[in-house]
């Protein structure tokens, strides 16, 4: 009998181990849900901002009708500014572009680079943040070649199931300048 007490203890204990071992892992190695839309911040007059467009559309396009694609402007954009930005850069209807004058979505995800991209979850949760690829290194140098694309590798290990293998990089770019009251403001 004590025999059977303590392999049956044995057992509660290692089964007990092993669940909250396999609990610990699911939480440490998946992501709270599949990728369901890319918030960038961005603004009119960036340079970086601008020579992003490219590959912004690029990215917008291939996961079209999977993955939203919305750009915030902490700087505000009237509607003249957004039908000429649009115009200029030959920017589709599939990527949304948002006024942020009110700092909602700046202040929310707490960006402060523009570009600066975030990568959300179908549960609201951020599965990537900080800079597209690798391109610029510093404010006005950039790599001729680009070795990293942080948000694609982010947005295909988020498909299959997996975390990024990168979860926040430091954008590079026009900074969002704070203001009275914490609010932020693009200049």
């Amino acid at each position: 009998m004590a025999r059977f007490r303590y392999i049956a203890l044995l057992l509660v204990v290692v089964i007990n181990s092993f669940a909250q071992h396999h609990h610990a892992s699911e939480d440490n190695n998946t992501p709270a849900g599949k990728p369901i839309a890319i918030i960038i911040f961005m603004a009119v007059d960036c340079p970086v901002t601008q020579k992003y467009m490219n590959t912004i559309k690029s990215i917008a396009l291939r996961y079209q009708g999977e993955i939203s694609v919305t750009g915030y402007f902490p700087a505000g954009l009237t509607r003249k500014t957004e039908k000429q930005f649009r115009r200029e850069y030959n920017i589709p209807d599939i990527i949304s572009l948002v006024d942020d004058k009110a700092h909602q979505a700046t202040e929310k995800f707490g960006a402060t680079i523009t570009p600066e991209v975030f990568l959300i979850s179908e549960s609201d949760k951020v599965l990537y943040s900080g800079a597209i690829d690798n391109w610029f290194f510093e404010l006005g140098r950039y790599r001729v070649e680009i070795t990293e694309n942080y948000l694609l590798d982010a947005i295909e290990a988020t498909k299959k199931g997996n975390m990024p293998p990168i979860t926040r990089t430091e954008a590079v770019g026009c900074f969002i300048q704070k203001l009275k009251g914490n609010s932020t403001h693009q200049h």
